[in-house]
């Protein structure tokens, strides 16, 4: 069989599945190397096809980013809200919260950085699908947060969109820290449980409470030590 034949014989992909082995390829590529430093050859190569098919799908390179990440946030939102579900308590709905968040973004070293470091600074960035997704992401927490204001869990004269930024800053800074210092790991569980006991308990020691019946028992001995005086 000549070569023109077979090449004519093979089977076309389906569109859908061509895009995922597209989205698969850029997802990895722009991990590995940045936005700015991956070329859409690179892309194509990693996909197994030809350059020219990739822009059949998407008409550049920042739309193919958007698309990376708008499924990754897509899938996020669907994954965090169903782990809530049958969840009780604002601890331990906090919890899954913060070790969802660490297990996405921070055992995915690359899309953490791609996302603070390239997809962040980019002027349309606020107007942008991304930006749309990210603030769809923080309002599951922030409903938690008002949820557990409404049960008495949280004090009331505390407000949620604080309580929530708090904690994402804190996670945030967490990432800044392993980028910048270019470690391999962390103890997540020591990073939740701080965040937590911060955002449970506070910062100041508790004032030790002093015991009623002991309280007014000493008082009584200092009366009756004043009359005994007299």
């Amino acid at each position: 069989m000549s070569p023109i034949l077979n090449t004519a014989s093979r089977t076309r992909l389906p569109k859908a599945v061509r895009e995922s082995a597209i989205l698969a390829a850029a997802h990895q590529i722009f991990s590995s190397n940045g936005y700015e430093k991956t070329a859409v050859s690179e892309i194509a190569k990693e996909a197994g096809i030809a350059e020219g098919t990739i822009y059949k799908h998407f008409a550049n390179k920042q739309e193919l980013l958007a698309r990376v990440f708008s499924d990754f946030y897509t899938i996020l939102i669907k994954n965090t809200k169903n782990s809530l579900k049958g969840i009780t308590g604002i601890e331990n709905q906090l919890r899954v919260l913060i070790t969802r968040h660490i297990q996405n973004f921070f055992e995915d070293m690359g899309m953490c950085r791609l996302l603070l470091q390239e997809v962040r600074p980019l002027n349309n960035y606020p107007h942008s699908h991304m930006h749309q997704l990210t603030r769809e992401y923080s309002e599951i927490l922030l409903g938690v947060i008002n949820d557990g204001i409404k049960n008495n869990e949280i004090r009331a004269d505390i407000s949620a969109k604080t309580i929530r930024d708090m904690i994402f800053g804190s996670l945030e800074h967490a990432g800044w820290n392993i980028l910048t210092a270019n470690k391999a790991s962390m103890d997540y569980d020591k990073l939740t449980h701080e965040i937590l006991s911060i955002t449970l308990n506070g910062l100041v020691n508790p004032k030790p409470q002093t015991n009623d019946f002991d309280h007014q028992l000493s008082r009584l001995e200092q009366l009756v030590t004043q009359l005994e005086s007299k």
